[in-house]
């Protein structure tokens, strides 16, 4: 995996995690802090796939 996709990843779970941790707390997330943590969830996703294809290849 390159530098460039673990700095990404790393940067996706933190946000989420940051996200998760409120919601841990007792404090509900705005609806657009929930589609924001959801799409971030995604994207992260989208780039395991990427990077899971391309080392196939």
């Amino acid at each position: 995996m390159s530098k460039e996709i673990k700095i990404i990843l790393d940067e996706l779970n933190y946000t989420i995690g940051k996200l998760n941790e409120k919601e841990r707390k007792g404090k509900q997330l705005k609806e657009s802090q929930y589609w924001y943590r959801e799409g971030l969830k995604t994207a992260r996703d989208i780039v395991l796939k990427v990077e899971n294809l391309t080392q196939k290849n």
